[in-house]
């Protein structure tokens, strides 16, 4: 596929060809840190560099594996919001935006001018993972812990944030200088029952999101916003709706949208997505003939105008290359 053809894609024109592209994190463990274990960027772009030659994707998400963990300056104790408020900004010569620009510039020189996009995620994401312990307990437990901060001071927690939406920004700057060509702004409410409600999205959530979202938008044309489902996270797609991104990604097996009725949920912006990511959904465990059935279903519903195939979030390390290849090709046989 054409950068052209690709661009004409990402700008909601018909399309001659449907853009297909899955990922997979390459670390045995993404949330390791790269400055503890420095051999993690060279597993990841060492899993670049054979994904990209085996399966040839038409465009590539960049893994953030061993930089899932954001260091909190300054602050004793992240789950005391009287220490969190305490935190400082990093310089931008810190370690974790220093080895973010080389694991990009890494990347880039494996993927063959592929058209890319570096994966960021919320600072509501980095703030209720710095809560658990996710070698020992249920990432969950971080929603939990962070519902606690929201009911002891919403004003405090939303003060937090925006010091953490700071940092995200120098990241978004370091990503696009270092030769991504757009972001990949993963977001997702918080799992709580004292969370779910639009008093606190609108109050906690989305200023911080909207921080970061601007940034992006001043720094490239063209990104994508993951409303993140992974593990079965349910978010309310709907209020998501003004997050003013150019294309869209969630989980249409847990959100309750299918890809063609996100598409005009979203006022007809550009959809990615489409397939499930666990192993009992098709592209995991279907054969051949499952996989593109359900390719060509998918495309059916959504159509082939401002359309990316691909999953509701990271499909699994373990995913059989040619379960990728099969689907690949019946997108992309729908359109010529």
């Amino acid at each position: 596929m054409s950068r052209e053809e690709l661009l004409n894609a990402f700008e909601n024109k018909k399309e001659q060809e449907i853009p297909v592209s899955f990922w997979h994190h390459y670390a045995k463990d993404e949330f390791v840190p790269a400055n503890e274990h420095p051999e993690i960027t060279g597993i990841n772009v060492e899993g670049h560099a054979k994904y990209v030659d085996d399966v040839n994707p038409d465009f590539v998400k960049l893994m953030t594996d061993g930089y899932f963990q954001y260091d909190f300056q300054n602050v004793t104790d992240v789950h005391d919001l009287h220490s969190l408020i305490q935190l400082t900004n990093i310089p931008n010569d810190y370690w974790w935006l220093k080895g973010q620009r080389d694991l990009i510039k890494k990347q880039k020189n494996v993927i063959h001018g592929k058209y890319s996009f570096y994966n960021v995620f919320s600072p509501v994401t980095i703030l209720k993972w710095a809560l658990v312990d996710e070698t020992k307990e249920p990432l969950t437990n971080g929603d939990k812990r962070f519902a606690d901060l929201y009911a002891q001071s919403p004003e405090l927690l939303h003060d937090v944030l925006k010091k953490i939406a700071g940092d995200i920004n120098k990241q978004v700057d370091a990503a696009i200088d270092a030769g991504a060509d757009g972001i990949y702004y993963s977001t997702q409410s918080i799992q709580d029952d004292r969370a779910d409600n639009k008093d606190f999205f609108d109050y906690i959530q989305k200023p911080a999101d909207f921080s970061v979202i601007n940034e992006i938008n001043r720094k490239a044309p063209i990104n994508i916003l993951h409303v993140c489902g992974f593990d079965q996270a349910k978010n309310h797609l709907e209020w998501y709706t003004d997050y003013q991104l150019q294309i869209i990604n969630w989980s249409t097996h847990v959100d309750g949208y299918t890809l063609g009725e996100g598409k005009k949920l979203f006022g007809d912006r550009v959809v990615l997505g489409g397939f499930g990511i666990t192993e009992q959904d098709v592209l995991y465990s279907g054969t051949k003939q499952d996989i593109q059935k359900e390719a060509q279903r998918i495309v059916s519903e959504a159509g082939t105008k401002g359309v990316l195939i691909g999953a509701d979030c990271t499909i699994k390390r373990n995913t059989p290359i040619e379960h990728i290849k099969w689907a690949q090709e019946a997108v992309h046989a729908l359109t010529k």
